[in-house]
């Protein structure tokens, strides 16, 4: 981005700040901001998700080391897979890339998905405002005063790293793997007058706007964070139900101890293990089954493939040999229906392709 766009940005950015009263009830409707952003009411909220912004929320710099600080800029570079996250100021910012960064990205983007249009045809509306006592009651914070400044401060941090952070990855695109170019998170941030305040850069605002939507359980918010693998597997675990392609085929509910445990950053390797202690139920298992009970919006068991049950010798000698090759059969409580939506989604595909084929037929009798 351009000086010119980003003193551009800056200014419009404060102009909104101006802009807010004291009293957020008093905001007006032309603002970007929904006062059910995050519902009260239900469990869950849509929430638009894809490829670039799902890995970077499995990734913790306090686990995953930049593998390049650049001496001169102090951009960090971390690479994950197909992404690589660029980190500006990296040994300047006080809290890097945490779960409570990753919530507040959660949060934002709920909020980006209530006051725009699904692959609609007009410009996203960038600027998104959360009360902060709204999202501390979400995250399960007392509003006490210390509570409030103790928030503010981490809040000010978590910020300042989605502000500092850039990000550039590859996804499949039908037969094919569509490279997407380096963009930021976000233009301009800020906390004024008890709010959060948020503009996500158009490229990933655009991006988001065209990607997919998942169901995220509001409750995932306050997981506890002294067990970061709580979230990392609530949020893997909801990705991965949302997929219709999932539902289609009946594998929604169902995923491998494998898939969630790569997901989790937290969690040791089975070679990290093996190398030092050897304990894998105590540094593996263990963990791995406390964040699954801690999650209040699923039921979970072990299974085989295909949700078949595991053998009276499996359960009778669950080694670590047998949990690794194991699945998660899970239901997710009080979960929205998605029927209406798939009927939709199917006609108007079968619409779509009569169209095409009779199209077709017209231009091959010319």
């Amino acid at each position: 981005m351009s000086k010119t766009s980003t003193a551009a940005d800056l200014k419009r950015l404060q102009q909104m700040i101006n802009d807010i009263p004291e009293d957020v009830t008093a905001i007006p409707a032309t603002l970007p901001y929904r006062p059910d952003t995050i519902r009260e009411e239900g469990f869950f909220s849509p929430m638009l998700q894809g490829t670039g912004t799902n890995k970077l929320t499995q990734i913790s710099t306090r686990k995953t080391a930049p593998e390049n600080i650049d001496a001169i800029t102090g951009i960090a570079k971390i690479t994950s897979g197909n992404l690589t996250v660029f980190i500006e100021k990296y040994n300047n910012l006080a809290g890097g890339l945490r779960i409570s960064t990753h919530k507040l990205l959660d949060a934002c983007t709920i909020a980006l998905t209530a006051q725009n249009d699904y692959r609609g045809n007009r410009e996203p509306n960038t600027t998104v405002v959360i009360p902060l006592e709204k999202y501390m009651q979400r995250c399960g914070i007392p509003l006490t005063k210390p509570s409030k400044d103790k928030t503010r401060r981490k809040v000010k941090e978590d910020l300042e790293a989605l502000y500092s952070t850039s990000i550039e990855w590859t996804e499949p695109s039908g037969q094919n793997t569509k490279d997407f170019a380096k963009m930021r998170i976000c233009t301009a941030v800020a906390i004024k007058n008890g709010n959060i305040i948020m503009d996500f850069s158009p490229a990933i605002a655009s991006y988001l706007t065209n990607a997919y939507i998942m169901q995220y359980p509001v409750e995932l918010l306050a997981v506890d964070e002294r067990n970061p693998s709580s979230y990392y597997i609530g949020k893997k675990l909801m990705q991965h139900n949302s997929i219709d392609n999932n539902i289609k085929r009946g594998t929604a509910n169902i995923i491998s101890v494998k898939a969630l445990l790569a997901s989790c950053p937290d969690i040791p390797s089975y070679d990290e293990v093996m190398a030092k202690d050897r304990a894998l139920d105590r540094r593996i298992k263990t963990p791995f089954e406390n964040a699954l009970n801690s999650l209040p919006f699923i039921k979970w068991e072990y299974s085989n493939s295909k949700g078949k049950p595991l053998t009276d010798e499996q359960l009778k000698d669950f080694s670590y040999a047998t949990f690794k090759e194991c699945y998660i059969l899970f239901t997710v409580l009080n979960a929205p229906d998605q029927t209406k939506r798939l009927t939709a989604k199917a006609e108007a595909a079968a619409e779509k392709k009569k169209t095409a084929a009779k199209t077709k037929k017209k231009t091959d009798k010319q």
